[in-house]
């Protein structure tokens, strides 16, 4: 019996040995050579993607192609090939036991054994073990500081069964509400602007009954629009703190048409001093995953129009020139319609702050698709912007399938934006 558990453990040993320990470059020269073969990578790997039975790795995060250059609809660049071709070439596809709910995007994989199936294919039947580093921790506003959160709340709805709500259950609606208000209360923020809230008074009563807990303290804004059953845009408050002024400005008269009326601006006056802040929200038309997006382009170009066209009316109703612009825009900071805006007097607040973050990870590339923009005189007040990493690198169903979690985390797809100023 001895005799026999020597030798088995003799032929582990032997095995554990005859893997062949490889770099990612080593590798990424011959895949042919590998085939069929079971590797060790000396590389540390970063995961960029999470999927059910798979994970995307690559040596560091990659980001979409057109937060760093021009492409697609605009036209491809040579650098825009470029990254393209280099992220494709940097990644690889480990599909393995995915335990989705403890890997994260941005975890660290070390000594990763698995055998070469294909080029950049790679299995493994066990659950790979990563490191990764705490929760990142918001700071609170200081004294004399006002926050302003941008932030897409991913199909906000109260009536289920309709619009974008087709497979969410009760329970997942409860959870979700539940995420996202220790999420806004971790956030401290004097006014969010929300984009993904459905249109009307039961998404944002319902959020703020659970929000208020009995009291009144936060109050809110829902766009101006007739359609009850789409996905809108919403302003809540801390009526303690601030106050809206006049009536709510939508970028279209038509304010019927969701898509147009996704856009629109709120007079905000510091309760205390008297001090003022327009601010807008605007939620573009999205991108068409797989299908292609000049159409979709041409029409974020024609939000783009629009929403530069309703500013100036802003300023006259509101008369305030303090203008900031939040949302999700659903384009990366080298497309047409960013840039439209910076030519047009709105500085990219996030490119003057943090260039190399991201708030939104998609297919395994991360970028900007959540904004913030200041007219000159705005800018001037702002004293810090920064995306909040608690939804965007958590797996894509975190919180609609595993019930058991109550943290804040995945209370929707895209970070929140936070923005501190200082009101001259």
């Amino acid at each position: 019996m001895r005799k026999h558990f020597f030798v088995l453990l003799l032929l582990s040993t032997l095995s554990v040995n005859a893997v062949e320990r490889v770099s990612l470059e080593q590798l990424q020269s011959d895949w042919a050579k590998y085939q069929n073969q079971v590797i060790q990578l000396t590389t540390p790997l970063v995961v960029c993607g999470s999927f059910y039975d798979s994970l995307v790795l690559a040596p560091e995060r990659l980001f979409c192609p057109e937060e760093r250059a021009l492409g697609l609809a605009d036209g491809d660049s040579t650098m825009y090939r470029q990254i393209v071709a280099g992220n494709r070439a940097a990644s690889i596809c480990l599909h393995c036991r995915n335990n989705s709910y403890r890997v994260r995007t941005g975890d660290r994989v070390k000594g990763l054994q698995a055998r070469v199936t294909a080029p950049r294919q790679l299995l493994t039947g066990k659950s790979v073990k990563t490191s990764h580093t705490a929760a990142q921790r918001l700071a609170k506003p200081k004294k004399d500081e006002l926050r302003v959160v941008g932030a897409n709340i991913e199909n906000y709805f109260a009536d289920l069964g309709g619009y974008a709500t087709k497979r969410t259950t009760p329970a997942q609606q409860t959870l979700k509400t539940s995420k996202l208000v220790k999420a806004l209360r971790a956030m401290h923020a004097d006014i969010f602007a929300m984009c993904e809230m459905q249109v009307g008074n039961k998404a944002p009563e319902m959020l703020l009954a659970a929000l208020n807990k009995g009291s009144d303290r936060y109050a809110y804004v829902s766009m101006p629009v007739a359609n009850q059953d789409r996905i809108g845009g919403c302003f809540v408050y801390d009526a303690t703190r601030v106050r809206p002024y006049a009536a709510p400005l939508s970028a279209y008269r038509d304010t019927a048409d969701h898509y147009h009326a996704r856009m629109f601006a709120v007079g905000f006056e510091e309760i205390e001093s008297g001090k003022r802040l327009i601010i807008s929200v605007n939620h573009l038309k999205s991108k068409r995953a797989g299908r292609g997006n000049y159409d979709t382009h041409l029409k974020r170009l024609q939000n783009t129009d629009s929403l530069l066209a309703m500013l100036p009316k802003a300023v006259e109703r509101f008369g305030d020139e303090d203008i900031l612009l939040l949302g999700d825009y659903n384009c990366y900071t080298q497309e047409t319609p960013i840039q439209r805006l910076v030519r047009a007097g709105y500085p990219d607040q996030l490119m003057r702050f943090c260039p190399t973050d991201f708030s939104y990870i998609f297919r395994g590339e991360a970028g900007y698709l959540d904004r913030c923009f200041a007219s000159p005189s705005m800018a001037e007040q702002i004293t810090h912007v920064q995306p909040w990493h608690v939804n965007a690198d958590w797996y894509y169903q975190h919180g609609a399938y595993k019930m058991k979690d109550k943290s804040m985390h995945r209370y929707a797809d895209h970070e929140p934006i936070i923005v501190d100023i200082i009101l001259k």
